[in-house]
C-alpha cells in the first residue's frame, strides 16, 4: 500500500477522535464544521465496512457510494480542500468510486484495513425511562 494511502486511512479511521491530530484532513476543518467532516469521512468508512460484510442497502454498492443532493455539495468541498483523497477515491457528482488506478488487491487491502481499524459507534437518542 502506498504511504499516502496508508496515512489517509489512518486519519480517516481515526477522524473524530479527540486525542488524534490530523495532518492531511486539517485542511478540511478550515472550510467546514468538524461535525460535517467527521460525518462525511464516517460515511466513507461505513461504505467500506458494508462492502466487506455485504449489505442489502442500495446506498452501499460495492463499486460506488451513492450520494444524496445535500451530500454531493459537501463532498465537493471535501475533495476540493483535500486533494489527497483522489489517491483513494474518484468523486463524480452523485457517486464516489475507488480510484481507477487501484488494483483489486489494493482495494481488498483497504477494505481489510478499515474493517480491522474502524469501529462504527452507534448512538442512541431519546428519553431515558
Amino acid at each position: 500500500m502506498k504511504t499516502i494511502i496508508k496515512e489517509l486511512l489512518i486519519e480517516l479511521t481515526l477522524n473524530g477522535k479527540k486525542s488524534f491530530h490530523h495532518k492531511i484532513l486539517d485542511k478540511i476543518d478550515e472550510e467546514m464544521e468538524v461535525s460535517d467532516s467527521v460525518s462525511l469521512t464516517n460515511l466513507l468508512m461505513q461504505w467500506h465496512k458494508k462492502i466487506k460484510k455485504g449489505s442489502p442497502f442500495a446506498q452501499y454498492q460495492s463499486d460506488y457510494l451513492q450520494l444524496s443532493e445535500l451530500m454531493q455539495a459537501k463532498y465537493k468541498i471535501l475533495f476540493e480542500k483535500c486533494p489527497e483523497l483522489s489517491e483513494l477515491y474518484e468523486f463524480n457528482n452523485d457517486r464516489i468510486y475507488f480510484n481507477a488506478f487501484l488494483t483489486d488487491a489494493d482495494k481488498q487491502e483497504i477494505l481489510d484495513y478499515v474493517d480491522d481499524n474502524y469501529k462504527i459507534i452507534r448512538h442512541s437518542y431519546g428519553r431515558k425511562l
